[in-house]
């Protein structure tokens, strides 16, 4: 028998909670009108909005106060979310494991009572990696528990090998920063100062951690006083009417947007490079999901076994898919997204990279395996939305960055105060292109609505270094598509005032782990590079800022992965970047019209419009050029094992998305076709990549924004693309670790399960 307890395994509650009969929950029934019922919804909402906006006026680190790396929450009772905020989604889930958790293993002993606080950065009850830790506080009526307040907030620094406590060199959980299962920090109103003073010991920022710890306590006080103030106004029992009736809207919503969905089941592979610092592995993530009346199962099975540091709890796991569904499908439920959640039953396999047993390490999942999630959940959610009904289809999103692109380095300040520099301009950002148009330039991340990105002069004024660029990166083959991804960024900078300064964490990727669906190209690997001796502040004495990194002279370091900490002295030199997002269906498909206006605003450089999309100048000479590639294509392919039969031009395609179509027989899907070779490729139940022409190569030849060099693992890393067998358009493409198998990703009808 699995026991997922969250000590051995991740936490995963029951049905019924096992809660002692001596802590007594509110259960409260009343009508409430419709004019009262929406008063105290909008009170409930407006609380935790004030939850949020206080913490980031108190906290003092700059990845809370102004990235806005945190969470709060409003839960019922037996820890079912009821109010989600505008932040960083994925922590949603935490809160609601981690407040069961407390419901099961603390009523007894030390006991629940009014005033108090838990605190818990453990990954096996509930947070996503140890920097995340959530407060928690029971609100009551009377001798009753009510409901919680919750929030979740990433710290500075908890301690663990690697300054900013993303231990990418982590073998297992005793070489990451120490996790803590929920223990009673304020007991009764007070505060304990021997365990507030344990949990601060480990870090390396004390007094930030201080800081924003009392803010996060400060926080879940205001909200409770609002919920306390609400229920004196209103009463109990209609507050809790209300609450109630949200969670069932919920999940009323949900429900009637899955009816439109046929059941089936779609499947999405990532790969991740580098479990550890000095590996060169590519590690796989499979995630799939079926779709059953109006419930959703989401299985990892196909997930490599854990290892190294890039792994993920169940914490994670559901985290992550959770976020990527309640944004495609119920993001205008504005976070009341409990009643959502239950209609999803998440069946993992324990001992994975995405739900790993203790004693996995798991601390560097908030820039690493949390986005694979996001991302990987993303494509899925697309590939299902896309059989959808069109008001259902629309929704779709895409799939975001895989990883979260960061530069974390730290140092002393000139008056010997050390400091942990955690650089989220990624917040930044860009959005993948979806079914209806390009992604957003510097869109941010759907999955943190309100994050934002710090402006250079407040991280000179925080931190000893100069800035010498933030601007955006071009769009090219990296992001290309029918429709193309948004654009991301690239920064660079130099120690400033110190001696030097230290790269704790950094991101050069061998390959791009991401591709846009039906066709499009790979979206941007991330890269970091730096330089030791360079001349910047001899250009800078002569009043010229260097605006390109390759012209900056110096010697040139390798880096890897997930390397070890490097060393930058004053005449050191750093750039990283962000990533363009993964684009839409076929760039030769793309309306010349929409690269005409990329390169006017100098989005796209002319010649990219050429060697990419194949757009040049002149009457017919576009249509020229992209039918000899798109023969080209067909001509270097295998073609499909049978000849293709085309379906006549007068019946009717239900278009899925890009190039992919059903044909349809007595309102029931009967084939897989292509849209503009009108190409049968397989039956509806059937793997439509069967009747594709395959072309298959190193991604590195694809084009010179995904080279790598040999040695390193993107290597050997393939790119695939299943053609129309008569046009040799895109259907759809993958990224591939050599060796592996095509994925039978879109399964349409309930016999497929």
């Amino acid at each position: 028998m699995t026991i997922w307890d969250g000590v051995q395994r991740g936490y995963i509650p029951g049905e019924t909670l096992r809660i002692p009969g001596t802590l007594k929950l509110h259960v409260g029934t009343a009508d409430v009108d419709p004019v009262t019922f929406e008063v105290i919804r909008y009170s409930l909402m407006n609380t935790n909005l004030e939850h949020g906006q206080t913490i980031q006026r108190l906290a003092v680190s700059p990845v809370t106060m102004v990235t806005r790396d945190f969470q709060p929450s409003i839960l019922s009772a037996s820890g079912d979310l009821v109010f989600l905020g505008p932040y960083l989604q994925y922590l949603s889930n935490a809160q609601a494991l981690t407040t069961k958790w407390i419901l099961e293993n603390r009523a007894e002993n030390p006991g629940i009572e009014p005033g108090d606080m838990f605190v818990s950065n453990d990954p096996y009850v509930g947070s996503p990696h140890q920097p995340d830790t959530v407060v928690a506080a029971p609100v009551f009526v009377g001798d009753e528990l009510f409901c919680w307040v919750a929030n979740v907030l990433h710290h500075a620094d908890v301690g663990g090998s690697v300054m900013g406590s993303f231990c990418v060199d982590a073998t297992d959980i005793f070489t990451d920063p120490p996790p803590f299962p929920p223990f009673k920090l304020v007991s009764r109103g007070e505060v304990r100062r021997d365990l507030e003073e344990m949990f601060l010991r480990q870090s390396r920022v004390p007094t930030n951690v201080h800081m924003d710890l009392r803010a996060a306590i400060s926080a879940n006080r205001v909200a409770a006083g609002r919920i306390v103030a609400l229920i004196h106004r209103y009463g109990a029992d209609a507050v809790k009417a209300v609450m109630n009736r949200v969670l069932d809207a919920g999940e009323r919503t949900v429900a009637q947007r899955l009816s439109k969905i046929p059941d089936g089941r779609w499947s999405h592979r990532m790969y991740a490079e580098a479990a550890r610092t000095g590996d060169t592995g590519v590690y796989g993530y499979q995630l799939t999901v079926r779709k059953e009346g109006e419930h959703l199962y989401v299985e990892n099975a196909g997930t490599d076994p854990q290892t190294g540091s890039i792994n993920v709890t169940y914490a994670g796991f559901s985290g992550a898919f959770l976020a990527a569904l309640t944004a495609s499908l119920t993001a205008d439920l504005a976070g009341a997204y409990g009643g959502v959640y239950r209609r999803v039953h998440l069946e993992p396999v324990p001992g994975t990279l995405s739900c790993a047993d203790f004693p996995a390490a798991v601390s560097p999942a908030g820039i690493y395996t949390m986005e694979t999630l996001i991302s990987l959940s993303g494509a899925v959610i697309g590939k299902m939305l896309a059989c959808a009904e069109p008001e259902v289809a629309r929704l779709a999103i895409g799939p975001a960055h895989p990883v979260f692109y960061g530069f974390i380095s730290g140092g002393v300040h000139p008056t010997g105060e050390p400091f942990v520099a955690t650089n989220a301009d990624n917040m930044i950002g860009s959005l993948a292109a979806s079914p209806a148009g390009d992604g957003v330039d510097f869109g941010g991340h759907f999955w943190i609505p309100e994050g934002t990105a710090s402006n250079i002069e407040e991280l000179e004024l925080l931190w000893p270094m100069l800035f010498l660029y933030r601007r955006a990166l071009k769009a090219g083959a990296d992001g290309a598509g029918r429709f193309r991804g948004g654009r991301g960024f690239v920064e660079a900078g130099i120690p400033w005032t110190v001696p030097g300064l230290a790269a704790a964490l950094y991101v050069d990727e061998s390959f791009p782990k991401a591709v846009g669906p039906f066709g499009a190209n790979p979206a941007s690997a991330g890269h970091f590079r730096l330089k030791h001796g360079t001349d910047v502040v001899t250009r800078l004495a002569a009043g010229k800022v260097p605006q390109d990194f390759d012209a900056i002279g110096g010697a040139e370091a390798e880096v890897e992965a997930k390397g070890p900490m490097l060393m930058m002295g004053a005449d050191a030199a750093w750039e990283w970047t962000g990533a363009n997002a993964p684009g839409f269906g076929d760039p030769l498909a793309r309306d010349p019209g929409l690269m005409e206006a990329d390169v006017a605003t100098g989005a796209l450089p002319a010649d990219t419009a050429e060697r990419v999309y194949g757009v040049v100048p002149g009457d017919g000479a576009t249509q020229k050029l992209r039918t000899e590639r798109l023969a080209a294509r067909l001509a270097d392919a295998i073609p499909a094992a049978c000849p293709p039969a085309t379906i006549p031009a007068g019946v009717p395609l239900r278009v899925l998305a890009g190039e992919l179509a059903l044909v349809e027989r007595d309102g029931r899907p009967e084939a897989f076709v292509t849209v503009t070779g009108r190409a049968v490729l397989a039956p509806a139940t059937g793997n439509f990549k069967d009747g594709c022409a395959v072309l298959e190569r190193p991604l590195r030849t694809v084009a010179p924004e995904f080279a790598t060099r040999e040695g390193r693992a993107g290597y050997l890393v393939r790119y695939r693309e299943y053609l129309c067998p008569v046009t040799g358009l895109r259907v759809d493409s993958e990224i591939i670790a050599d060796g592996d198998e095509a994925l039978h990703d879109i399964v349409i009808g309930r016999a497929s399960a």
